[in-house]
């Protein structure tokens, strides 16, 4: 049994820009954890609506805040990074939130694994209401750390950073940042950077809920999303022809699995077949797989539908 004065503390940063809907669940989810050695800093990109007003309710419980212009999210990440005096860190979106006893089991793990890079627990999905409409979604890492994630093969992780802890030991080796000029994928740059260095601690425990919602950009936006990852493992090149290839390999996959998710969300049948056309052309081995004809299926079938209803 753990002391007051011995948790390890925890630092948390939510970056915000005119997430008011949001804002206050995140910021209580943070404070009820009822963590006794709890550092929270908001940092909000000067938000029009009412987020500063929600912010400076909570201003006796917060280590810092600040709602003025930035450079968008990932610097207002790296803004409370550089002040966190945490053992254990990391950023919570403001549209996502934390489950209760999340803190407390981050913390007794990594009493036991002070030396490891990351803590990430399971995640739950939820919507604009805040349902939980998932079971849990567990972490998953199916080959020992440290390991290079960029070498692939797909599936071979889900490390989700709404249930991540980062060990500041670790941080201030590997940096203490976020990349600034990605905007979709910064969170999985940083754990892949931690995961070369360092052990990943997978716990069985559920620690928070991501929202589930049309604006959110991992949904929102499948293509520039996708590019991005690509770019992921083309940065990562290294000019060793075996691992190349197969972080090429990676940057092809995380592209075409973009066309699909594209092809699969659009509601226009000709802009699906022109995404099924494209996500061929990345990987041609599309052709012998049962998904890339049912996708061509639903395509075909949602146009058949509209014609129906246009000669009605």
């Amino acid at each position: 049994m753990l002391y007051r004065a011995e948790w390890p503390r925890i630092s948390i940063v939510t970056p915000s820009f005119n997430q008011a809907e949001f804002l206050e669940e995140t910021i209580r989810s943070v404070l009820l954890q009822g963590y006794p050695n709890l550092e929270y800093f908001v940092i909000d990109g000067g938000s029009k609506d009412a987020s500063p007003e929600i912010i400076k309710k909570y201003e006796p419980w917060l280590a810092g805040w600040t709602s003025e212009r930035d450079r968008g999210q990932s610097h207002a990440i790296n803004k409370g990074f550089a002040r966190c005096t945490g053992d254990l860190l990391t950023f919570q979106n403001s549209d996502d939130f934390y489950l209760p006893g999340a803190f407390l089991s981050a913390a007794r793990l990594w009493t036991n694994h002070k030396d490891c890079g990351a803590i990430v627990g399971a995640f739950r999905r939820c919507n604009t209401e805040s349902q939980l409409v998932t079971d849990p979604v567990p972490a998953v890492l199916k080959s020992s750390s440290p390991l290079d994630l960029t070498l692939g093969p797909p599936g071979v992780y889900r490390l989700h950073q709404v249930s991540t802890f980062f060990s500041r030991q670790t941080l201030d080796v590997v940096g203490r940042n976020v990349v600034e000029d990605m905007h979709y994928v910064m969170d999985r740059e940083l754990i892949y950077r931690v995961c070369r260095r360092a052990e990943i601690v997978i716990s069985p425990d559920c620690y928070a809920a991501f929202r589930w919602h049309e604006n959110s950009k991992s949904i929102a936006f499948d293509l520039p999303f996708a590019r991005e990852f690509a770019q992921l493992y083309l940065r990562s090149l290294n000019g060793k022809p075996a691992e190349d290839q197969l972080r090429k390999r990676m940057a092809r996959h995380r592209i075409t699995s973009g066309y699909l998710k594209a092809a699969k969300r659009t509601p226009r049948s000709l802009a699906a077949a022109a995404y099924l056309v494209k996500a061929v052309f990345s990987d041609a081995s599309l052709l012998t797989k049962r998904q890339y004809a049912a996708a061509w299926f639903n395509a075909l079938k949602f146009q058949s539908m509209l014609f129906a209803a246009h000669l009605s």
